[in-house]
């Protein structure tokens, strides 16, 4: 079982938190940290595309930094 989503090309890791009952998820692979839960898949998976959509807003606000 592959424990990750991927969305315009950046991909997240998925573990889930038995005390909270959520998934829990983190951007791999870039150096900054976007991190987020859902207390379903389908809340996850909204959330990530909500995260990776708010960073590459930031990333065209910002500039080069990003890129």
């Amino acid at each position: 079982m592959i424990n990750s989503m991927t969305y315009k090309c950046y991909t997240a890791s998925m573990v889930f938190d038995a005390e909270d009952k959520i998934v829990v998820g983190r951007v791999l692979d870039i150096d900054d940290i976007i991190s987020f839960h859902g207390e379903s898949v389908s809340e996850f998976e909204a959330n990530f595309h909500a995260a990776i959509d708010d960073y590459l807003a930031a990333a065209a606000a910002e500039g080069p930094r990003f890129r």
